[in-house]
């Protein structure tokens, strides 16, 4: 079926968002310096690999060593002259975090584009169900990790000529209002934290901060709600063996995730290399939805400035007096 919600049509990365033949782009990202949490699959890798081919590094986090050095390798045999530093750690844990992006900077020189991918899937369970362990360590995962990131990248960032760019990994999921409460929280926060980044750093400090939707996207998260849904227990990440509704979390996972159009990684990943090479700055503290075109986006610019598009907002009519952010 078709995946509701979304605001374009794209299924894979294109010209556009391709650095592997765009040039133009590839050469937009030249020298930068590049931090991705959540880089041992998905679009934390496909993100990588785009960065490679332009990027001087490529600061890579995972929870498992070994899965974020195959990243890493396999960015380095695409570009052998990039340069990567692979550690694996709990996004929510602040000393690390810190210790890992201090190190980045006196390694490298610069946090350029920061990207926070590193996600933990939700029960799919009403609010009144579930096992709060889980429902709390998929908001923390999203928000602390996201405040990690930032809480100890900006200061970097700020003392930096050129500023930054940050990029939350969000979802379609932070406007839906049912079934994964979680996930709608967390990736909610996300979409404001950026909104807030940029108005307190886009003026005094050229930092720019973009949440967006990476599409339907396979990943390991939807294997393990398969698996355990058809009763494949041998090796299941992100799915507890005891907690609180996981089965039936799991047959509804099974039963929504089973019937969407699945986007490749290479969509989002290359979304996330134009975001970081500045042509969509002026969609900095907003919401972005990788399916949609570069082109559509530009066409939309001054629309989108003049009434203040794809942000989250209280509609209250004529009525509702909404002020406007200031830059």
């Amino acid at each position: 079926m078709a995946n509701e919600g979304l605001l374009g049509n794209l299924h894979d990365c294109y010209e556009s968002t391709d650095t592997r033949v765009n040039k133009g782009l590839a050469e937009l990202l030249k020298g930068q310096n590049v931090v991705i949490a959540g880089a041992g699959r998905g679009v934390g890798r496909a993100a990588a690999e785009l960065f490679s081919y332009a990027a001087k590094s490529l600061s890579l986090v995972a929870l498992e060593q070994d899965v974020v050095e195959k990243t890493g390798k396999i960015c380095q045999k695409l570009n052998p002259e990039v340069q990567t530093n692979c550690h694996a750690f709990d996004v929510c844990d602040p000393a690390a975090v810190r210790k890992f992006l201090d190190d980045a900077v006196s390694r490298f020189g610069s946090i350029d584009t920061l990207v926070m991918n590193a996600g933990r899937p939700p029960q799919w369970l009403p609010v009144a169900e579930g096992d709060s362990d889980i429902w709390w360590s998929t908001v923390e995962v999203s928000l602390r990790g996201a405040d990690n990131f930032t809480r100890y990248g900006l200061p970097h960032m700020q003392k930096q000529s050129g500023g930054g760019r940050v990029i939350f990994t969000s979802s379609l999921g932070a406007h839906k209002n049912q079934g994964m409460s979680s996930y709608i929280v967390g990736k909610l926060g996300m979409v404001r934290l950026a909104e807030i980044i940029h108005v307190e750093n886009y003026q005094n400090h050229n930092i720019k901060a973009f949440a967006l939707h990476p599409g339907a996207i396979p990943t390991r998260f939807f294997y393990d709600f398969k698996n355990k849904a058809e009763g494949k227990t041998d090796d299941l990440k992100y799915i507890s063996a005891t907690a609180e509704g996981e089965a039936k979390s799991a047959q509804t996972a099974l039963g929504l995730l089973g019937k969407l159009e699945w986007d490749t990684p290479y969509m989002p990943g290359g979304m996330m290399t134009v975001l970081a090479s500045g042509q969509l700055d002026f969609m900095s503290g907003r919401y972005i939805d990788c399916s949609m075109r570069v082109e559509d986006l530009l066409i939309q610019k001054d629309a989108t400035l003049k009434d203040d598009l794809y942000r989250v907002r209280l509609n209250a009519g004529e009525a509702g007096l909404i002020p406007r952010l200031e830059y």
